[in-house]
This record gives structure tokens, sequence and C-alpha cells, in this order.
């Protein structure tokens, strides 16, 4: 998405994304690789800290099973401060 869309766009697009499915993790794994792949690293863990409220406060239940695959994909992406921020 970072690189089909400017960064303002792919913002939208997954602000988008979450208010119809909020409860998708790889939604809030890809708002956090942009924040990343655009120099926002300070962000990231913000944003993951946000996705973790969130996913509490509406019941879903994230087991650790769910983010450590997320957390390796990004590693090996090159996207260590996302990888970082799950983990």
């Amino acid at each position: 998405l970072a690189r089909l869309e400017s960064y303002d766009g792919a913002r939208k697009v997954l602000n988008k994304a979450l208010e119809a499915v909020p409860t998708e993790v790889a939604i809030w794994v890809a708002a956090i690789k942009l924040e990343e792949a655009h120099g926002h690293g300070e962000r990231c863990d913000k944003l993951m800290g946000r996705a973790l409220k969130w996913l509490e406060q509406h019941d879903v239940v994230t087991e650790r099973e769910v983010w450590l695959p997320e957390a390796e994909a990004a590693e090996r992406a090159g996207s260590p401060l996302t990888c970082h921020a799950i983990v």
C-alpha cells in the first residue's frame, strides 16, 4: 500500500479499513508498517498501544500466536520498528 499510494492516501485507506473492520489485526499491522516506512517510527509503539486497547475494549482476544507471525513477517520485510512494537 505504501508503494501504491501517497502517505496521506494510504493513511486514509487504512483508517477507512479500520472503521469497517477494526478487529482485523492485519490492518493494524499495515498501519504500523506504513508509519515506519515513512520515517514516523515514534508512532509505531503508540499505534500498537491503540490497537491493543481497541481490541481489548471490543472483547477481541488476540493470542500471542496471532501476533508473533506478524512480528516475524515484519522483521523479514525489513520493518524492525514494527516488529519491536508488536513484540
